[in-house]
């Protein structure tokens, strides 16, 4: 279970320093920031909304914002500073991110999507900038039930504080001005952020690095400290100091990075896999129009629920994924907080990550897009682009190039509907592609030409989509890519490089690749235990399925897993049963009001929102999701006059009675056994020289710290040379009285002085 590391000396600067103010009446100020504008209410898509921060969502989890304004003539950098809303209640600070300087008469405006920050509608709420020292620089106040859609509180033209009834909102700008736009100043604000994970363990393993194709260990150690790798060596080479005396872990498995989601919509995870019965589409538009794609959704619970969205995060987790891309703005606590990363969320102290689902239009201008690219700030785009077969999909990617917007850091998710030339192009900029074939299948009839793709130098990456119509991780997804690769590429990748598309394509091209997605030490621990069953490590994880995963780590925690293992590293587990295994995991977090359900507590709300409803629930493994490939065995356009046959040549495996693969080294290997490192003693002289581990730590005799200060393991202290000084005083020849400096050349001379009382 993980606990919220918020140091209490800030809890109480905050809180004691921030007394609430009124507002009745409040004019502004001249001298310092001040909060110039917030919005409360902001209407959503159907009801006419305006997306005010562009980032492709609209609404009251997307686009509350506060403004800030600088009126003095001097820049003033606000980075670290905090904002938050009402004091010993309500949303968890953030803090403004670093180097943020608002010039001289400027705007700024922080968002819901990243702040975090709720502003109650129903009890009203004070919003309030706070600065380094938690000292409060600036509040204003709204009554519960007063916001009006659309309409912000704001300062009018004669400095008053009051609700601007007769504008429109102008985020980035002047109350008394037109709103210019979505390409306006927008900040970054984080909650505080510390490890995950605290503690040390070794895990034990084939461990495949993922640094080259041939980087594998196979009797291989890592060593996990406060959730970073600290070392990673063969068990026939000597262990590092820091290992000695850990807990150490047999996984009787093999060790990968984790797996890394490039492309989802994580809050349609709990639909199940549409079965739409036709042959497809030509355009995303043509489907999203369907009454039946409406109906397909109506499962009888919200969307945006934390249950909902923290069984995206399990159904995530349970296939090896330790991070994803696409969560939504809502409810984001449960993906910054627990289970997988989220893509676009804080990571790895910084973040500088778009998304863009909805339509490119052609007067999309973007231009955070391409002021991050010319700053080198950008980590990433990722543009849902050429989602269909047809030549309206395809020339989206024109728009693209005429609108400046083909950066290096882009990822085209679909690119469905691109040929030769647009993949030159986009293989010229550096730029990636991630490949969701069981989608594009289910909802085209057809894939992405990645054949193409590839050749023109297009990085590839691998994502699974939602469930209406994907898989359910990057692992199950590689089914489908290999099954394509085989069938229909005629073999053009590589396992290692259908790995690398799940794993180092991806974090090499959103800029995380000095702290995750390969095992070497000073990265993140983000890990997945497989199964050992295929010599080859990499067709290890293309034909992995559910009962393999064996361990999930993200940031040092262990948050999935086979039952044995969880049971060794977390002391509050719950169970969840398969058709055939059974896995645990813990889902609980202190610190999220959200995370408070256990597994079972979670999928009996689910349960109950669903009752009555027409559409089931999504199964969170794909073995023993029997709806799942009956789906797809009958859909028109999945099979398209094919035969994929999934199930046969996949998941149709045998299993012990545990759960195991019967030609796995998990079942072969008896249940775990921790030592934590001292259960016998290896400190004596018979016991450090005998060959075995005796303390089970695993380090064998004078290999093993303990036995340092015994005598078969010490060499004798050698004797040192005596450290002669270059010069030093001498009563000689030279007097007998007076001393005087002699160097080693001209040697020393001793003489016998005779003496008396008077001498």
């Amino acid at each position: 279970m993980r606990r919220v590391a918020v140091t209490a000396a800030l809890l109480m600067l905050i809180t004691s320093l921030s007394p609430m103010m009124a507002v009745s009446g409040q004019t502004a100020p001249t001298d310092t920031i001040y909060i110039n504008e917030i919005l409360v209410s902001p209407n959503n898509e159907n009801y006419g909304g305006t997306d005010w921060n562009g980032d492709g969502s609209m609404g009251t989890y997307s686009d509350q914002y506060v403004e800030l304004y600088n009126p003095t003539s001097q820049a003033i950098d606000i980075g670290g500073w905090w904002l938050d809303d009402i004091a010993d209640g309500g949303s968890p600070a953030c803090s403004i991110g670093w180097n943020t300087v608002l010039e001289p008469g400027a705007y700024i405006a922080f968002y819901r999507s990243w702040t975090g920050i709720e502003f109650d509608y129903w009890d009203g709420d004070t919003i309030r900038l706070l600065d380094g020292s938690g000292i409060e620089v600036d509040s204003v106040s709204y009554t519960g039930e007063d916001s009006d859609w659309d309409v912000p509180y704001g300062f009018d033209s004669g400095g008053n504080w009051v609700k601007l009834s007769d504008g429109s909102p102008t985020p980035g700008g002047a109350n008394d001005q037109e709103w210019g736009g979505a390409n306006h100043l927008q900040g970054n604000c984080y909650p505080p952020q510390d490890h995950i994970h605290r503690g040390e363990y070794i895990l034990e393993g084939r461990v495949v690095t993922m640094e080259s194709e041939n980087s594998v260990i196979d009797d291989g150690r890592i060593l996990v400290i406060d959730g970073i790798i600290e070392a990673v060596w063969s068990a026939t080479d000597s262990a590092p100091a820091a290992a000695q005396g850990v807990m150490s872990v047999p996984t009787s498995g093999t060790i990968y990075p984790g797996f890394i989601d490039p492309h989802n919509h994580a809050k349609y995870n709990i639909i199940p896999l549409w079965d739409h019965g036709t042959d497809g589409w030509d355009n995303r538009y043509q489907w999203q129009a369907e009454d039946s794609y409406r109906d397909a959704k109506e499962v009888g619970c919200s969307l945006t629920d934390s249950s909902a969205m923290r069984f995206a995060e399990l159904r995530a987790i349970a296939g090896g994924n330790t991070a994803l891309q696409g969560s939504s703005t809502s409810n984001t606590d449960t993906f910054e907080t627990m289970l997988a990363r989220n893509i676009e969320l804080y990571n790895f102290g910084r973040d500088y990550i778009h998304t863009k689902v909805s339509e490119l239009e052609s007067s999309y201008s973007g231009n955070h897009i391409k002021d991050g690219n010319a700053s080198g700030e950008l980590d990433a785009w990722f543009l849902h682009l050429a989602e269909g077969i047809d030549e309206s999909s395809r020339a989206e990617f024109d728009i693209l190039v005429q609108n400046d917007l083909l950066v290096g850091e882009i990822v085209v998710i679909h690119g469905t509907g691109l040929t030769q030339a647009e993949f030159d192009a986009l293989g010229n900029v550096g730029g990636s592609l991630a490949w969701s074939p069981t989608s594009n299948l289910i909802l085209y009839g057809e894939t992405t030409d990645v054949a193409t793709a590839k050749s023109e130098g297009v990085n590839i990456m691998i994502g699974p989509d939602w469930a209406p119509s994907g898989s359910k991780s990057s692992m199950h997804e590689l089914k489908t890519a290999d099954w394509w690769d085989e069938n229909v590429l005629g073999d053009i990748f590589t396992d290692y490089e259908l790995v690398q598309a799940i794993t180092t394509n991806i974090v090499d091209a959103i800029g995380w690749g000095d702290q995750t997605g390969r095992i070497q030490a000073g990265l993140a621990a983000d890990l997945v235990v497989l199964d050992t069953f295929h010599s080859d490590p990499y067709r290890n994880v293309v034909e992995a399925i559910d009962p393999d995963v064996r361990l999930v780590v993200v940031g040092g925690l262990a948050v999935f897993g086979d039952v044995d293992i969880m049971q060794a590293m977390d002391d509050e587990i719950q169970i969840i049963e398969g058709k055939g295994f059974t896995k645990a995991t813990d889902i609980t977090y202190d610190g999220v009001p959200e995370a408070q359900q256990t597994v079972d507590e979670l999928l009996a709300e689910l349960q109950s929102c669903n009752q009555g409803a027409q559409v089931p629930l999504e199964y969170l493994f794909t073995l023993g999701d029997e709806r799942y490939f009956d789906v797809l065995n009958r859909s028109l356009s999945f099979q398209n006059g094919r035969t994929i046959d999934l199930w046969g040549d996949y998941y149709d495996v045998e299993l012990n009675e545990d759960g195991h693969r019967v030609d796995g080294t998990v079942a072969g290997a008896g249940p775990i056994i921790i030592d934590p490192g001292n259960s016998e003693s290896e400190n004596t002289e018979a016991s450090c020289s005998d060959g075995v581990d005796n303390d089970g730590d695993p380090y064998i005799d004078c290999d093993d710290f303990d036995c340092s200060g015994t005598m078969v393991c010490s060499e004798p202290e050698p004797v040192p040379e005596p450290e002669l000084p270059v010069l030093w005083d001498t009563y000689g020849p030279r007097g007998g009285t007076i001393p005087h400096p002699t160097t080693i050349e001209e040697g020393i001379h001793l003489e016998e002085c005779m003496s008396d009382a008077t001498t």
